[in-house]
């Protein structure tokens, strides 16, 4: 039973609705009437002098973005809190740490299997990847349904949410194919990309204006037979179809090392930049950080 109307009791039922989701439900968590938690949580907009709640949807009410904000404060009061709670009085051992990492869906597995190597056999960590397009990331890290983005193309902070894009590491960006001992390996790139079609990264890429100009230094142009937005798919075609395709280093290493695709060259100075993209935080996520740090160091 909640008692009083103090401020700390108004934080304490308005991060109960954010967890339950509706008045209702918070009013049964918390053994008060309804009236009440719409009361309290009131007042506490009127001290803060904030919106907290969207109440347009009653069945189903939703954090404004100050509502958010403020959320992030109660997150590191009581979670912590219920925790040590349900240790001292039941002897439950403090819940595992979910890390919810999203990957853009072109992104190289290989950047994404390194980003979260650190924490695989940690116990205590729980990992929650989701992978999609970067605008929709973009919109659940905004929410906080995110903690942090993988993505090969950077972002800008827009509105009143300030993000930050951390440089995790660069490769540079070849041209390959796969294994043909009838092809001299000397052959220069100019004149594989003369027999061979080619594949590049799509128009989406960051990579792909420079990669463009790099092409046009050729006197002969290259015939370019497609443009591909998935990174996946681009090793698949240069172990498989014959052709010549332009990507990061990283999506193909092992393939390179075991011998499957041969290396043609290197398109100039260019290499495609991987960042880890989070948003400002209150109370920063101590292993995001690590995990940050800890691929910047390789």
């Amino acid at each position: 039973m909640i008692r009083g109307r103090t401020p700390d009791s108004q934080v304490y039922i308005f991060w109960t609705l954010a967890r339950v989701g509706t008045f209702t439900h918070a009013a049964h968590e918390l053994s008060i009437a309804q009236s009440a938690v719409t009361s309290q949580i009131k007042q506490l907009e009127e001290s803060l002098g904030l919106v907290l709640v969207d109440r347009s949807n009653r069945r189903r009410p939703e954090l404004t973005e100050e509502g958010r904000r403020v959320l992030e404060y109660a997150d590191s009061i009581f979670e912590t809190s219920q925790e040590l709670l349900k240790w001292a009085t039941k002897g439950k051992e403090p819940k595992a740490n979910i890390i919810r990492v999203g990957a853009i869906s072109s992104l190289s597995r290989n950047i994404q299997f390194e980003f979260i190597k650190p924490i695989l056999n940690d116990s205590s960590i729980k990992i929650s990847v989701t992978t999609g397009d970067q605008d929709n990331l973009i919109r659940l890290l905004r929410e906080h349904a995110l903690d942090v983005i993988l993505t090969s193309h950077n972002v800008r902070s827009s509105g009143k949410v300030l993000f930050y894009s951390h440089v995790l590491t660069s490769s540079p960006v070849i041209f390959v194919s796969r294994l043909d001992r009838r092809t001299p390996k000397r052959t220069d790139l100019k004149t594989i990309l003369s027999r061979k079609p080619l594949y590049l990264p799509g128009l989406s890429f960051e990579i792909r204006p420079e990669l463009d100009a790099f092409l046009e230094t050729f006197k002969e142009p290259p015939c370019i037979a497609g443009d591909i937005e998935d990174i996946a798919l681009l090793r698949i075609l240069a172990l498989r179809s014959g052709a010549v395709v332009a990507l990061p280093e990283v999506g193909v290493r092992a393939d390179i090392e075991g011998g499957e695709l041969t290396v043609w060259g290197r398109a100039g100075k260019i290499e495609q930049r991987y960042y880890a993209i989070t948003r400002q935080k209150i109370v920063p996520n101590k292993v995001i950080q690590r995990l940050i740090g800890n691929i910047r160091q390789r």
